[in-house]
């Protein structure tokens, strides 16, 4: 049964249960759609953070003309976590009808990267219980990335039910359980300000490192992309030898 509507002193009405648990997490939005998040959240009784946290519930993605939302980390944590990720037009329509509209109409579909229906995908598996998207996966990561970027690919890793290895010392034990599957990790990225040919000896030295890591126990080698795309359209990518 649903909860009594009740009614605010501005105008907004709302299930009693309503508004006053979203929490509402801004990406990549300009100074006015934060600004418009902040109103409408003030209006609804809702929590806006900047950062996000565990307990959002709403992503608010700038988009462009095309309905194309930027690839965040708070929209790939929010895929992981089955949270809604809403375009800005969301919070308009809610203001301009002054209570919750339907979310579905309002859902991104489509990121800066050309992956498709992610948002939906990940929203529908946490519904369903599904079993998270890196079980049984051990990832371990090579040279070549900035600490505090290597830290948000763990968080995404370890939220996505993967295990991250942190030396080579448990590479060895690891690689001979016969269940989880190690993946070795390398920056795909080439250096800010690296000239044409440096970059392509720093990505082939990378590649190398992780490709004697790999040979050594086993496993296999990927791109530091391989991740965020799986995340991205929430389904393990397919893997290449």
């Amino acid at each position: 049964m649903a909860a009594p509507a009740t009614q605010q002193s501005n105008g907004w009405e709302a299930p009693s249960d309503g508004a006053k648990e979203w929490v509402l997490c801004g990406s990549a939005l300009s100074t006015e759609g934060r600004i418009l998040v902040v109103k409408f959240a003030s209006m609804c009784g809702a929590t806006v953070t900047k950062f996000w946290k565990p307990n959002v519930t709403r992503v608010i993605a700038a988009t462009d003309a095309q309905g194309v939302c930027t690839r965040t980390l708070k929209v790939l944590m929010a895929i992981l976590n089955g949270r809604w990720i809403l375009k800005i037009d969301w919070i308009k329509a809610c203001m301009e009808a002054m209570h919750p509209v339907n979310e579905e109409p309002y859902e991104v579909s489509l990121d800066n990267h050309g992956c498709c229906d992610g948002p939906k995908t990940g929203r529908l598996l946490a519904l369903n219980n599904a079993p998270k998207l890196f079980n049984g996966l051990k990832f371990y990561f090579t040279g070549g990335f900035v600490p505090e970027y290597e830290e948000d690919l763990c968080d995404l890793v370890m939220t996505a039910g993967g295990t991250v290895l942190t030396s080579k010392e448990e590479l060895v034990p690891q690689s001979c359980d016969g269940q989880a599957k190690i993946l070795v990790v390398y920056n795909l990225d080439p250096p800010q300000g690296s000239k044409v040919g440096e970059e392509v000896d720093i990505l082939w030295k990378r590649l190398t490192e992780a490709q004697d890591v790999a040979a050594n126990i086993g496993s296999q080698v990927i791109g530091h992309t391989w991740l965020l795309e799986s995340i991205a359209a929430c389904e393990v990518q397919p893997l290449f030898s």
